[in-house]
């Protein structure tokens, strides 16, 4: 009875470890304000800004594809990496958390103050773009940690399936090229997010095979794939949606 019990704990394990990953996910993120607050008191922030950058205009409805788009992308491939298709999971994980301290030491360092926030229609769009003023700090910048998370799940789901890829990497360009016209980002953001992210996605999923998940792979179920992206729906809007408390 008891090597019963075991064996039971032992065939969902992987739930644990996906919560586990889940949390640390959440944890790591929630270092993004007091990172900003502390570089502040460390160093006066810069501009990155080029004549390019200058010419851009703030567009509002692309507010759609920053917040709505980009959080529903992530949270889905962070559910589908950690109870799904479980073979990327510590690959994902890893590479998250070493992306993320990697951009927390250069906001630390080297602080970079965003595009002006200046938002003058009155309209649903224009209003989502001032909250997200209101509620973001306008440093944090260098790199886009947009750019960087988007590039990562684009890998992360790429790798799991190729086929996920014809949607994923588009989705990343987008949020990419978003940050820019809600005036959030400086192209030199998103060109150091990419050449932070992608090596070291390629690393921890290509080269180091011990990252792989050691446990029997199933081919995911249509119904697995629409529940993942049901509850990163779900959780993109009551997150986004917490802004406005």
């Amino acid at each position: 009875m008891p090597s019963t019990a075991m064996s039971d704990v032992r065939e969902y394990i992987w739930v644990l470890y996906g919560i586990i990953t889940i949390l640390v996910i959440l944890g790591v993120s929630l270092l993004y304000t007091p990172v900003a607050e502390l570089s502040l008191h460390i160093h006066a922030p810069v501009t990155l800004a080029t004549p390019l950058d200058l010419m851009i205009p703030l567009i509002p409805p692309v507010i759609i594809i920053y917040w709505y788009v980009f959080y529903s992308f992530i949270f889905f491939s962070y559910v589908y990496l950690s109870f799904v298709q479980r073979e990327f999971r510590n690959a994902m994980l890893i590479s998250y958390v070493v992306v993320s301290l990697v951009a927390y030491a250069i906001y630390l360092i080297f602080p970079v103050l965003g595009p002006e926030r200046i938002v003058t229609g009155t309209d649903f769009f224009s209003e989502q773009v001032r909250l997200l003023y209101q509620t973001d700090v306008q440093v944090n910048c260098f790199p886009s940690l947009h750019g960087s998370m988007s590039l990562l799940s684009a890998y992360a789901l790429w790798r799991a399936k190729r086929e996920y890829g014809y949607v994923s990497w588009p989705i990343a360009i987008a949020v990419m090229v978003s940050t820019l016209f809600v005036r959030q980002h400086w192209i030199a953001d998103q060109i150091l997010a990419t050449i932070i992210t992608l090596p070291i996605a390629y690393l921890f999923f290509d080269r180091f095979r011990y990252t792989r998940v050691e446990e029997p792979m199933t081919e995911p179920r249509q119904w697995q794939v629409i529940a993942s992206l049901i509850i990163a729906v779900i959780v993109m809007v009551l997150y986004v949606y917490s802004f406005g408390l």
